[in-house]
C-alpha cells in the first residue's frame, strides 16, 4: 500500500498526483534505470512520500539513521558538513547513500533548498532491489562511491564499519530444515541431533513456509498434546511469518526487526529459499561485545579521579552504542551498567576509606543499598543523579544507623565529585528518612498507598523503581512483596498517581505545534523527561504495580504485560515507538551536549530538529496522552 505522508507530513501533489505518476518518474531516475518497471513498482509500492519546505532539514549531522533513502523527485537539496564542503542534489538524486552504508549517524546535514517532494524507501526494500536485480546492485555501489568522492574527497567505502556487517558474513549455514508436512517429533529429533533451538520449515520447492523453535514446541504443541490431535505436523505448529531476510541485510538492522517484533531468529534467504540462520543472542553478542572492553577498564580504576575521567567519557560510549543499535531504548541498560559499575566502584572506595577512618566495618551489618528511579530501572542516560537509599534489618542499632548515615555523606559528595548531581528531592542515603530499618520502611510505605499526598506519590515515583545495590538481596525481596500487597489492597493510590499525571501538560497545542518553556534559561524547550518519558514510566509501572509484576525496567514491564494480555498488540507497539522515539531524541542530543562541553540534561529545542524527528516527536507525545488516558480509565473500572 502506498502511504501518504511520512510521520504524518502530509503531502500536496504538484505535477505528480497518482501512484502511477510516481511510478513512471521515478523509472526515469538513473537510480532506477536497470529494475524492471513492474519490479520497480512493487517497490515504490513500500515506499512513503515526503515533502520538506525551503530550509528545512531532511536529516541533521550527527543524527541517528533514518533507516532508508531519500530519493528526491522534484526540487533541490543542499548537504554541508558544516564547513567548506558542500553537495547539491538535484532532482532526481539520492540522498543518505553514505550512511546507508556505513549505519552510522549522519555526517552531513541535509536542508531542502527549494520546496521537495520526495521518495523514502526502507532499507529493507533497497537490499531486495539489490538482491533481485545485480545491475542496480552494481550502480548503487558506484554511487556510493561517487557520493563519497563528492563529501569526502576519495572515492571509498571507509564508511562501512563494523555495523554495516551482512548477514551472510555471520549466519549458520547450511540451514537445518524440514519439510512442512514432517511430524513435530521428527523436527524435534533433528534439533536434539544437531543442539539448536530452532528449525526452518519449508515445502518441497525449498521455499520458506515458517520455522519451529524449541519455544514453539513447548507453548503449542505440548498443550495440545491433550487434544489428541490427528495433525501434528510442524507447518501446523510453526511460526509463519518469521523474519526473513536476504544475506546482504546489515546485522544491526535484522537485529532492529527482531527486537520490533519480539522474534528469537532470523531466517537468511535467498529468492525466497532458506541460506542461514542467526539468533538473537548472537547477534546481540556481537553487537555490544565492545561494551564489556569498558567495563573492564571501570574495574580497573582505583582513584576518584580516574572515576570521573571515566564518567566524562560515557558520551564516547553512548555514542558508539548509537553507531552500533537501531533502537536506542537497548542502549539504556547498557549505558546504566557502566554507571553502576562506576558507583559500586565508588562505594567500595569510600568503604574501605570509611573503615580505616573509623573503624566502622559496613560488610558487618545486615543492610541493603537500594538504587531507584532510572538506576533501578536500568535506565540511565548520561545525567543520572543520585536516587539512592538504605534498608536496615529490624535489629540494627541507632548508633550503626547513624554511622551509616555519616558513610552516606562521605559516599554522597565522593558521586557528587565524580559527575553524579544530587538529587533535588532528597532521595538520597543522606536523608534519614530513606535510611530505615524494614519495619518502619513498610510503615511508610503503606502510610503513601493508604494517603500518599503530593509528597507521597513523588517519592514513590522514584522509590518504587527499586533494586538492590549492595549488601542482603532478601531486604529488596521483603519491601518489594510488601509493595505488591499494599497496592493490590489500594488500588486508589494508582488513580491518584494517574490524575497527577494527566493535570501535567503534554507539551502539543490541539493543532500539533510544540508548547515550550515561556521563559527562563530553557525558553522554547521542551524537557523530554518530564513532559513524555516520564508518563511513560509512570503508566507501565501502574499496571506493573497492579497486577503484582517484579520487572522493573520499562520495556520489558511492556513485553510482560503484553504477554499476559493486560495492554493490547496495538497499545503495545505504539508505546514502544512512543518511548524509542523520546530516549533517541534524549540520547542524541546528550551525546552532541557532552561533545561539545555544554551542561548535559533532558531538554531539547524541537525548533533544531530535522522535520523526521519533528514529526516522530509529535507523533509520540500524541500517544503520550492517550496512554495516559487509557490507564486512567483503566483504573477507575471504565472500557
Amino acid at each position: 500500500m502506498f502511504n501518504i505522508g511520512l510521520c504524518g507530513v502530509n503531502m500536496q501533489y504538484s505535477e505528480i498526483s497518482s501512484i502511477q505518476e510516481i511510478v513512471d518518474t521515478a523509472a526515469k531516475l538513473p537510480f532506477f534505470s536497470s529494475v524492471p518497471k513492474e519490479r520497480l513498482k512493487n517497490a515504490i509500492m513500500k515506499c512513503e512520500s515526503v515533502t520538506a519546505d525551503a530550509s528545512e532539514a531532511l536529516f541533521k549531522k550527527g543524527e541517528s539513521y533514518h533507516k532508508g533513502l531519500y530519493i528526491l523527485l522534484n526540487g533541490r537539496v543542499r548537504m554541508t558538513d558544516g564547513g567548506s564542503r558542500e553537495v547539491i542534489i538535484d532532482s532526481g538524486g539520492v540522498i543518505g547513500v553514505s550512511t546507508f552504508v556505513g549505519k552510522s549517524t549522519y555526517r552531513v546535514t541535509a536542508y531542502a533548498d527549494t520546496a521537495c517532494l520526495m521518495l523514502f524507501m526502507p532499507e529493507l526494500y533497497v537490499y531486495k532491489l539489490m538482491e533481485d536485480v545485480p545491475e542496480f546492485r552494481s550502480s548503487f555501489h558506484s554511487l556510493v562511491s561517487e557520493r563519497n568522492a563528492e563529501l569526502e574527497g576519495r572515492a571509498s567505502w571507509s564508511v562501512a564499519s563494523t555495523t554495516y556487517k551482512p548477514l551472510g558474513s555471520y549466519m549458520s549455514s547450511p540451514v537445518l530444515a524440514v519439510n512442512s508436512s514432517a511430524s513435530v517429533l521428527e523436527a524435534s529429533k533433528l534439533m536434539a541431533e544437531a543442539n539448536v533451538g530452532a528449525i526452518v520449515i519449508v515445502d518441497d520447492e525449498n521455499v520458506l513456509k515458517g520455522l519451529l523453535t524449541s519455544k514453539h514446541i513447548v507453548q503449542r504443541f505440548i498443550p495440545d498434546m491433550q487434544n489428541n490431535p490427528t495433525d501434528i505436523s510442524a507447518g501446523k505448529y510453526m511460526e509463519r511469518n518469521p523474519v526473513a531476510l536476504p544475506a546482504e541485510y546489515p546485522l544491526v538492522e535484522a537485529l532492529a526487526q527482531m527486537q520490533h517484533t519480539r522474534a528469537d531468529y532470523v531466517v537468511v534467504v535467498s529468492a525466497n529459499s532458506p541460506v542461514g540462520i542467526l539468533s538473537n543472542n548472537d547477534i546481540s553478542k556481537m553487537l555490544f561485545h565492545n561494551i564489556n572492553v569498558f567495563v573492564t577498564y571501570v574495574d580497573k580504576l582505583e582513584t576518584l579521579d580516574e572515576l570521573k575521567k571515566a564518567y566524562s567519557d560515557m558520551y564516547s560510549v553512548a555514542a558508539s552504542l548509537m553507531e552500533n543499535s537501531r533502537v536506542s531504548y537497548d542502549i539504556l541498560p547498557v549505558l546504566s551498567s557502566v554507571h553502576l559499575n562506576i558507583q559500586r566502584k565508588i562505594y567500595r572506595l569510600c568503604g574501605e576509606e570509611y573503615y580505616k577512618e573509623t573503624g566502622f566495618d559496613l560488610t558487618k551489618v545486615r543492610h541493603t543499598l537500594m538504587i531507584m528511579g532510572s538506576g533501578g530501572r536500568r535506565e540511565m542516560a548520561l545525567d543520572p543523579d543520585q536516587d539512592n537509599g538504605f534498608i536496615f534489618d529490624d535489629s540494627v542499632t541507632d548508633e550503626e544507623i547513624a554511622m551509616f548515615i555519616k558513610f552516606g555523606a562521605k559516599y554522597s559528595d565522593a558521586l557528587e565529585y565524580v559527575g553524579y548531581e544530587k538529587c533535588r528531592g532528597k532521595v538520597m542515603v543522606t536523608n534519614p528518612d530513606m535510611s530505615l530499618r524494614i519495619s518502619d520502611w513498610k510503615l511508610k510505605i503503606s502510610r503513601w498507598v493508604s494517603n500518599p499526598g503530593s509528597i507521597g506519590i513523588m517519592w514513590s515515583s522514584i522509590i518504587f523503581d527499586f533494586d538492590g545495590f549492595a549488601g542482603d538481596e532478601k531486604l529488596v525481596w521483603e519491601l518489594r512483596n510488601h509493595i505488591n500487597q499494599n497496592i493490590n489492597n489500594s488500588p486508589i493510590f494508582l488513580i491518584q498517581m494517574l490524575e497527577r499525571d494527566s493535570g501535567l501538560r503534554i507539551p502539543l497545542s490541539m493543532f500539533g505545534k510544540f508548547i515550550g518553556e515561556k521563559d527562563g534559561k530553557h525558553k522554547g524547550e521542551i524537557n523530554l523527561k518530564s513532559s513524555a518519558s516520564a508518563f511513560i514510566v509512570d503508566v507501565i509501572r501502574a499496571f506493573t504495580l497492579k497486577h503484582g509484576l517484579n520487572d522493573l525496567n520499562t520495556v520489558e514491564r511492556m513485553k510482560t504485560l503484553r504477554r499476559m494480555n493486560v495492554i493490547s498488540e496495538e497499545l503495545y507497539l505504539h508505546t514502544l515507538e512512543a518511548y524509542e522515539t523520546v530516549v533517541d531524541i534524549i540520547l542524541k542530543s546528550q551525546v552532541e551536549k557532552a561533545a561539545t562541553g555544554v551542561h548535559v540534561n533532558k531538554y531539547i529545542n524541537p525548533d533544531e530538529l530535522s522535520l523526521y524527528n519533528r514529526e516522530r516527536l509529535k507523533k509520540a507525545l500524541g500517544h503520550v496522552q492517550k496512554l495516559l488516558n487509557i490507564g486512567l480509565r483503566y483504573f477507575k473500572g471504565h472500557p
